[in-house]
């Protein structure tokens, strides 16, 4: 039986969490009876040009995906803005799933699952949510929400609803699972981590040695490379504490590659404010194809993620990619079932608090076996590990 697949991206199409966390998956799961139909909402900061359209028009076809584009709206009369997005998704959408011939809904993360929702309802075609987790909670904890706030209120509303009518939920964490059996939700619920295509990303030496030698990092110093944004549900002050910390265990011992969307000028500013020199810290945004180029050249790999309780639930996918390119990672406490992880896998350490991590426990993470590392890796977050139990959740 063919199965053609809605596939609802509530992000830009090169935003790195689309690119990460949903582009692969697509790209992955192939299957001579199942096609995709993609849409995206395009926002001004991630912008493409018509060139750059039709080059991923034109791979996409490879991977039997049909791709549409809409505009994200954001910024001053924010609930004005997303009730329209609302409206106009619902049309929309109806109007590809009607055209195409769609079979199933696909969305991404929670706030895309709420739209996906009543797509489903309205279509009457069943509800594929992958990366199923606490948003709300998350917004909250992290402080970027009140619990008085329309955005905490409506999500958390929904999240049991949703739950309920899904055919498919993919969640990351067996926790997460467990929790969602104790509300009585017992539908298909799948625990697949956050993934990624490991042929993209590998230890390469070449690319050590020139990206070290064209930033003066010599062998015996130590890079630590913290890949993903910062605030809100991110670290930011505890970041930059993070870089003062190591430089005051030993000032000459270490470098920093911070690679994010933030704005540089607020990189420089933060920089500024810690008194943490500007030479020990290299920091750019980096397409996708240059990741595993510049974490191969770091040693040491810092997940970023704020240690807030409903983060528990999650499963940071940048932690597969330091892992893919060999890199032991430092974790917060509680931070998904990574911690755990890499504790008993000796493939990172742990911390709760920044002022406890010692010079040694990261001299003696950077002597862990790259090779060692990328295989339990392999095994945890490879995407091709879980194809099959994809193209069932697509199919049935």
């Amino acid at each position: 039986m063919k199965s053609t697949i809605f596939v609802f991206a509530y992000y830009s199409f090169k935003d790195p969490v689309f690119q990460s966390a949903v582009l692969p998956y697509l790209k992955a799961v192939q299957d001579e009876n199942l096609k995709y139909v993609l849409l995206t909402w395009e926002q001004k900061q991630f912008p493409l040009s018509k060139n750059q359209i039709k080059k991923i028009e034109d791979d996409l076809v490879n991977y039997h995906i049909s791709w549409r584009r809409t505009t994200w709206h954001s910024g001053s009369f924010k609930p004005i803005k997303k009730i329209f997005d609302f409206t106009f998704g619902l049309i929309y959408c109806l109007n590809l799933i009607s055209k195409f011939k769609a079979t199933k809904i696909f969305s991404e993360g929670f706030p895309g699952a709420v739209i996906g929702h009543y797509l489903s309802k309205l279509s009457n075609k069943p509800h594929i949510i992958h990366t199923f987790e606490p948003h709300a909670d998350y917004m909250l904890e992290s402080g970027v929400w009140q619990k008085s706030s329309w955005e905490y209120r409506f999500l958390k509303k929904m999240e049991i609803p949703i739950a309920k009518h899904a055919q498919h939920i993919i969640t990351a964490t067996s926790a997460y699972k467990n929790l969602l059996n104790q509300n009585g939700i017992e539908n298909h619920i799948h625990t697949i981590p956050s993934c990624i295509n490991m042929e993209e990303y590998n230890f390469n030496e070449e690319s050590r040695t020139q990206i070290r030698s064209e930033l003066k990092i010599k062998n015996d110093q130590i890079v630590i490379v913290y890949l993903g944004k910062i605030g809100g549900m991110y670290m930011e002050e505890e970041l930059f504490n993070f870089f003062k910390h190591c430089l005051m265990l030993d000032s000459n011992k270490f470098h920093f590659f911070l690679f994010t969307n933030h704005p540089q000028e607020l990189i420089k500013h933060k920089l500024n404010q810690f008194n943490i020199s500007q030479q020990k810290v290299y920091s750019n945004y980096l397409e996708k194809e240059e990741v595993s180029k510049y974490l191969s050249a770091a040693d040491i790999g810092f997940c970023g993620i704020r240690p807030i309780q409903s983060r528990r639930f999650s499963s940071p996918i940048k932690n597969g990619e330091y892992w893919a390119c060999g890199l032991p990672t430092l974790i917060p406490f509680g931070i998904s079932d990574d911690y755990i992880l890499a504790e008993e896998e000796n493939i990172g350490g742990v911390f709760n608090t920044i002022e406890e991590i010692t010079l040694s426990k990261i001299e003696n993470l950077s002597t862990i076996s790259r090779t060692k590392i990328r295989t339990i890796g392999l095994r945890e977050r490879n995407i091709n590990s879980y194809i099959n139990e994809w193209i069932t959740i697509f199919k049935s």
